[in-house]
């Protein structure tokens, strides 16, 4: 069951009184930003100090155009974890979007389940991801997981507010209202997708450095990326609808959504998945 942020917070605290803090968590549920703002108030909370600039602390985020974590990132981590703490009693990683080491060969993601496995003494890792199904199993295994609710004014993705809108309509839970809320997620996405390729073009003009497969690289993940955000953008709008009631209904409509978001990580196609999920929170599937 998700958690809001505060109670997350309320968990953290509880646990780190009485000594039985795991060294491993995975923070998801939410975008990215609201992850990090988690993350950084957890480590805040921990430190009993700002995280920003303290001497134990250690932020990790994806570097380059193509957004991976690297491996060089992951053994500077591990040297930096190694050494005891200079103030607090503990060290502190946040490790930001950490789906992004697993990317194919997860070179970056082997090199740090040593950590996993046998963390150093006095540190405590963070992780962050809004795609838990994109990293490996054995890193989702040794981490304990936190889904958090997502907050109510994430940051605005174009024409989001109108598919939000017609999504949500009330009407009927039956065949008619799946296949309108696919043909609208579908009409929603193809947008999204021209959009970004026409925007590729023009940059691709101008920036002729990096290699022609990273560039496709990067604009797939920047595709997935898209399509992640909306639909966390459709969950956060089923738990507002909900306005604290958790209805089965919502409860269906959040769990339909999340199962969309995983097959769609396994490459399963799209309009098929789409059209299974809405038939799904209509009840029909």
């Amino acid at each position: 069951m998700p958690f809001p942020p505060s109670r997350v917070e309320e968990i953290f605290a509880g646990a780190a009184r009485e000594g039985r803090l795991a060294h491993a968590h995975l923070l998801t549920g939410a975008p990215p930003a609201e992850l990090e703002k988690l993350g950084r108030g957890l480590a805040a909370n921990l430190l009993d100090a700002d995280p920003e600039g303290h001497p134990d602390f250690f932020l990790l985020r994806p570097e380059s155009k193509s957004r991976r974590v690297s491996i060089a990132q992951v053994r500077q981590l591990e040297h930096a974890l190694s050494r005891r703490p200079h103030r607090a009693p503990l060290k502190v990683a946040l490790i930001l979007e950490a789906e992004r080491m697993c990317i194919p060969p997860a070179e970056a993601a082997n090199a740090f389940l040593k950590t996993l496995e046998e963390p150093p003494d006095h540190s405590l890792l963070l992780l962050t991801s809004d795609r838990p199904e994109a990293l490996l199993p054995t890193v989702r295994s040794r981490c304990l997981t936190f889904p958090v609710i997502p907050g109510l004014n994430p940051e605005s993705i174009p024409g989001i507010e109108e598919l939000v809108s017609e999504w949500g309509k009330p009407s009927p839970p039956d065949a008619l209202e799946a296949y309108r809320r696919a043909a609208l997620l579908q009409s929603f996405l193809l947008s999204s997708r021209q959009k970004l390729e026409a925007k590729s073009g023009e940059e691709e003009k101008e920036d002729r450095e990096e290699e022609e497969n990273t560039q496709s690289a990067a604009a797939a993940g920047q595709l997935v990326r898209i399509r992640e955000d909306v639909i966390s953008h459709l969950i956060r709008a089923a738990w507002a609808r909900a306005n604290g009631n958790l209805s089965p209904e919502i409860v269906r409509e959040v769990e339909s959504l999340e199962k969309l978001r995983q097959a769609l990580a396994r490459n399963v196609d799209q309009t098929l998945a789409i059209e299974v999920a809405c038939l799904r929170i209509s009840g029909l599937n």
